[in-house]
């Protein structure tokens, strides 16, 4: 025998409500947007200006490719853990077509590759970064731009990056100090520290120096002649590790102007045929308009995410009318005085791509556990009936029927328990917009569910949450308010398969009094550039939940 019921069917929108947390993926694509500048942020860009500094300068530290179309350079780098010494080197090569596609490829001997490292692996990954930064707007923060004049003739320009318009991928340059040495309007060097320790690669990082030259081509261009990187840390098992990587220009390319060479050597030995070469795979389809985003120095999060939710949800609820095979029994079972307590619990696996940077769309599957109890006041009227006719037949009769069968006479509570459990599935999308560190969203799930050995399923619920949230950009974590609305119906209806009456299934539709909305609140936390981990409390008149989410982005 099961029950297939509109009871459930309120939970099965509670197992629902927590997997909306689709927001908690698109809330890092809702960063800054646009934004007016302070008088110290003016202040900072007049700096820059004034010392002929421009204002992609600051990107070199997180990005060489930005400094040409066409262009070679040479990486070396070098791991050190323990005793244990690796060294490798490879070649970048990048070209840029008529129609501004650029084509990234590493040449390596593989002679100079350490066997210990996937190091095309990581140089890949690298530059992957080093291109999407290309397209981000103003990396540094203005607001904390200082000049100080040297008694050399020099200018000491130093300033921090900035905390809104970084991706997750290098968000440790939040925790950077910059200082640009600045000589007849050229800058000589910068020097990048840090001034906390932060995670890199699968390291924790405690010291961090960047020191990057300036040289002037023959066309009067200033580009970088080299940036050499230092960092000593340790691994996730405590061992001490040093990192020290070189990049060097070799060429720059011109349609017009020809080729810039900075190192003879290097350009022989990477023309060499015997070279191997790699492919770098620069560009994704999701999400659309991503690049026209990031220009706006906005934060897109990964495109594809595959999370697990856990929801309990509790309800207590009165009920407004009693069907029975087509018979009302408000008479027998007063519907005012009966009320039902239903917990719920449900574990989600749900799937989502960014189809735009503000735009989510997802599905998910799962199951959902309910432990019900409804107490219905029974009025006795059954045994009162019954009573009358007998006295009528015989006095005193219906008093003694009673008397043996109180339960049936008397007013009293009847209690009938329930113990299910459901297939959901589902369908949902959110969208988010943001203003600097604050975003809304609003995100629609609709679901059905199934009970389990049945091929039915339920009507579909449609579960809708508005939200409004603060985003803390130095944590890379989020805080929320809103509300949830719960698409019930008004009754619960269904039937008991394996019981008749007449010859009928034993069906019945009852009138609940429900609360359709909730309010919330909540936060999420990501935990570097791949997982997050969301929490949210719902809370209203007729029912209260608790939502986990652990989801992991690509």
């Amino acid at each position: 025998m099961y029950l297939t019921n509109r009871l459930p069917k309120l939970k099965k929108t509670l197992a629902i409500g927590f997997t909306t947390l689709a927001l908690a993926m698109s809330f890092n694509a809702v960063g800054k947007g646009v934004e007016l500048m302070s008088e110290a942020e003016v202040e900072g860009k007049a700096i820059f200006k004034k010392y002929g500094i421009n204002d992609d300068l600051p990107k070199l530290g997180m990005s060489s490719l930005l400094q040409g179309e066409h262009l070679v350079e040479h990486v070396s780098r070098s791991v050190t853990i323990n005793d244990e010494v690796r060294q490798s080197e490879a070649y970048l090569v990048q070209n840029t077509d008529e129609k501004g596609n650029i084509d990234l490829r590493i040449k390596y001997d593989p002679a100079k590759l350490d066997e210990n490292d996937d190091v095309i692996a990581e140089i890949e990954n690298a530059t992957k970064i080093e291109y999407r930064l290309r397209n981000y707007a103003q990396s540094y923060d203005p607001s904390t731009v200082t000049a100080t004049e040297l008694d050399n003739g020099q200018v000491e320009i130093a300033f921090n990056y900035s905390k809104y318009g970084l991706p997750q991928d290098i968000a440790y340059f939040r925790n950077m100090r910059v200082k640009v040495i600045v000589e007849n309007g050229q800058p000589v060097s910068m020097i990048i520290k840090n001034t906390k320790p932060f995670a890199y690669e699968k390291y924790t990082i405690t010291e961090y120096r960047q020191l990057m030259s300036f040289v002037t081509l023959t066309d009067g261009r200033v580009v970088l002649e080299e940036k050499s990187i230092s960092a000593k840390g340790s691994t996730s098992k405590g061992e001490p590790v040093t990192l020290a990587t070189t990049v060097a220009p070799v060429v720059f390319y011109d349609d017009l102007k020809g080729a810039n060479i900075l190192s003879e050597d290097r350009l022989m030995e990477v023309s060499d045929p015997r070279f191997r070469e790699a492919k770098i795979k620069l560009d994704r389809i999701f999400p659309l308009m991503g690049d026209m985003v990031r220009r706006q120095g906005i934060d897109v999060p990964l495109p594809f995410g595959v999370s697990v939710a856990y929801r309990k949800q509790d309800m207590n609820f009165g009920f407004t009318d009693f069907d029975i095979m087509g018979q009302e029994l408000n008479e027998f079972f007063d519907p005012l005085k009966s009320i039902a307590d239903v917990s719920a619990e449900s574990f989600t696996v749900r799937g989502d791509v960014n189809i735009l940077p503000f735009w989510n769309v997802y599905g998910l599957v799962g199951k959902i556990k309910v432990d019900a109890n409804v107490d219905a006041e029974y009025t006795g009227q059954i045994g009162q009936e019954i009573k009358e006719t007998l006295n009528n037949k015989l006095p005193g009769l219906g008093n003694a029927f009673c008397d043996g069968l109180s339960a049936l006479c008397n007013r009293g509570t009847l209690s009938v328990p329930l113990d299910l459990n459901y297939d959901v599935v589902g369908i949902g999308t959110t969208l988010s917009v943001g203003y600097k560190q604050f975003f809304a969203s609003v995100t629609g799930t609709y679901s059905r569910t199934r009970m389990e050995g049945s091929d039915k399923w339920g009507d579909g619920i449609l579960t809708i949450q508005p939200m409004l949230g603060y985003q803390f950009a130095e944590y890379r974590a989020q805080i929320f308010v809103g509300a949830e609305y719960q698409g019930l119906k008004p009754n619960m209806e269904g039937e008991i398969a394996g019981v008749e009456l007449g010859g009928e299934t034993f069906y019945y539709n009852v009138g609940v009094d429900l609360d359709k909305w909730a309010y919330l609140i909540g936060f999420n936390k990501q935990f570097g550039k791949n997982y997050n981990l969301s929490v949210l409390y719902n809370q209203g008149e007729t029912r209260s939940a608790f939502t986990v989410n652990f989801g992991y982005r690509f």
